[in-house]
């Protein structure tokens, strides 16, 4: 027999960082490393809304030692909703860049398992972040399906890239609300779990991540429609921390999480043109 305790709640947090010199050198790079070939036949501006969902965690700060009989790991959170909106810049066919604001989560989590019973629990609260991002085209045009004999597009046609980029991180609560959390397994016939959470302390509000990952273009008649990515996201400072004293049968210790902002993405977006640019060679 096996009992699971599940406890989510959405609660605010935050602090602060030097970060923006890396966004700043990283918007230098792009722009000395693309440049847009004074032959190209076009450059296109777009705004790109996004929305999505993600799984978001935590990491452990201090891994408490525990017995055979226990169990700790982390709690993903996979029902955290994303948004964004961008304004992206075609550089040239292979090269686009990126830039806006987008909403995430920071997540504070646990799970404790024993043979018989389990405690998990995931705290989330609202990161507003500000990312700068290139996507690279890796293969063009790619066919999935076929066209009719006078050339309608019966087929599914899109391009393949990667994207990469840093971001920004500004948590903007000063702490979180509600009390101090106590939650556990009493069951005489289950494992004994008790738990009992101190309040988080925000470390920083403004901190910065990185992201990679890859997308799929897809088109209809050379024009751009829904795009989907693939994206990690890991944050590099830790925003929020959390301490937690637990028992597992009566035997007591103690873990500490904290909240970096990282996630695993899944994202759909549709780019709305805003203007068109045609360039000449020069003669």
């Amino acid at each position: 027999m096996k009992s699971t305790m599940v406890i989510r709640t959405k609660r605010g947090i935050p602090a602060m960082d030097k970060t923006l010199n890396l966004l700043r050198v990283l918007s230098i790079l792009l722009l000395i490393g693309f440049p847009g070939n004074p032959a190209s036949a076009q450059k296109r501006l777009s705004i790109k809304p996004t929305v999505g969902m993600q799984a978001v965690f935590s990491d452990f700060t201090i891994r408490p030692l525990y017995s055979t009989q226990s169990r700790l790991g982390r709690a993903f959170d996979g029902s955290s909703d994303f948004w964004s909106c961008l304004i992206q810049y075609e550089v040239n066919p292979k090269v686009r860049l990126a830039a806006g604001i987008s909403e995430s989560d920071l997540s504070l989590g646990y799970r404790i398992t024993t043979p018989t019973s389990a405690v998990r629990q995931v705290t989330l609260a609202p990161l507003l972040q500000f990312p700068l991002k290139a996507d690279l085209l890796l293969k063009e045009n790619i066919r999935v399906g076929r066209l009719d004999p006078i050339g309608n597009h019966f087929a599914m046609i899109f391009n393949w890239y990667a994207t990469a980029g840093v971001s920004l991180d500004w948590f903007r609560f000063d702490n979180f609300e509600g009390a101090v959390l106590s939650a556990g397994i009493n069951d005489p016939r289950l494992d004994r779990v008790e738990v009992s959470e101190r309040l988080p302390n925000v470390v920083r509000r403004l901190g910065a991540s990185v992201q990679a990952g890859f997308g799929f273009q897809f088109k209809n008649r050379d024009k751009d429609r829904i795009d989907i990515q693939i994206v990690y996201s890991k944050g590099l400072q830790k925003m929020v921390l959390m301490d937690v004293d637990f028992k597992v049968n009566g035997s007591a210790s103690a873990l500490q999480t904290a909240a970096r902002g990282s996630a695993f993405r899944l994202t759909l977006s549709y780019p709305i043109r805003l203007g068109k640019r045609v360039e000449r060679p020069a003669e």
